[in-house]
């Protein structure tokens, strides 16, 4: 009996899998409210959260989010005449839209996002002005290892199989995340 052709071969074809704009938002909003970490050093402190997603729109690379996001027990430092000063700004809420730019690095297996924030709504009072500053430092590359990506485990008989999927290309493109990702068997005893 003859083998099928991919079975003769060394490595599986693809698998693409396709996460929509709606999947993608379900997914996010079921987290939600979200600690956002940062590191405002000396500036900044208090806790920022993501509390809120009213839209999500995906394309050219690039994931659109457009929420609310508070800040608790905030205070901003700076050094003015040589004097350190603190201003207590306390709880913020601020509507906000967050660019996520989408990159993946193959030879690295790294996804790499980079946040861009800006206001919802123009109009501004200090308190709002300086949890957007606080989000603009967080506007850096971040980079999210993929070459450890949990595997599909599974039963055939009597043997353990482990499915991994090695990353070939994410995009963000025409309303949808597509990963395309090899499938790499592991027979365990």
């Amino acid at each position: 009996m003859a083998r099928p052709q991919a079975a003769r071969k060394s490595q599986a074809p693809p698998v693409t899998v396709v996460l929509p704009e709606a999947a993608l938002y379900q997914a996010l909003s079921g987290i939600l409210p979200l600690p956002i970490e940062h590191d405002g050093g000396k500036q900044f402190q208090g806790i920022v959260t993501l509390d809120s997603i009213d839209s999500l729109s995906i394309g050219s690379g690039r994931i659109r989010i457009s929420g609310q996001l508070s800040g608790r027990n905030m205070t901003m430092n700076a050094n003015v005449g040589n004097q350190d000063i603190q201003v207590k700004l306390g709880s913020l809420v601020l509507p906000v839209i967050c660019d996520v730019d989408l990159r993946f690095n193959s030879a690295q297996q790294l996804l790499l996002l980079t946040p861009r924030f800006q206001r919802a709504n123009p109009g501004s009072n200090d308190s709002d002005e300086a949890l957007l500053a606080l989000l603009n430092s967080l506007s850096k590359e971040y980079e999210v290892p993929l070459h450890n990506v949990m595997p599909l485990s599974g039963q055939i008989g009597s043997s353990k199989v482990q499915l991994r999927m090695l990353p070939l290309d994410i995009r963000a493109e025409d309303g949808a995340v597509t990963l395309r990702m090899r499938p790499v068997t592991k027979k365990h005893p």
